[in-house]
């Protein structure tokens, strides 16, 4: 599968995911703007944003098709500053 670009590995996900009991849940990929999705996410209080590239296949760690971008102001993020976790 890793070799499969998002947009098959995501279809692949949601048929494995409608067979569980709700204790996972799928996230449809959203095509909208950068800022507008990240000032949602903050929003929304969430720690921040994740954007890939829908044609790009599954790498490990750092590399050119995914950046993860994080809100400063997220209770996830300041823990994270501050060592409390």
């Amino acid at each position: 599968m890793r070799r499969l670009p998002l947009s098959d590995r995501k279809a692949e996900l949601r048929k494995l995911l409608g067979k569980t009991n709700g204790a996972l849940q799928f996230v449809a990929h959203a095509e909208i703007e950068g800022e507008e999705a990240f000032a949602t996410a903050c929003e929304a209080g969430l720690e921040g944003i994740v954007s890939k590239r829908l044609t790009a296949p599954y790498k490990s760690g750092p590399c050119k098709s995914w950046i993860k971008v994080r809100n400063s102001k997220s209770s996830a993020y300041l823990r994270i500053i501050d060592d409390s976790f």
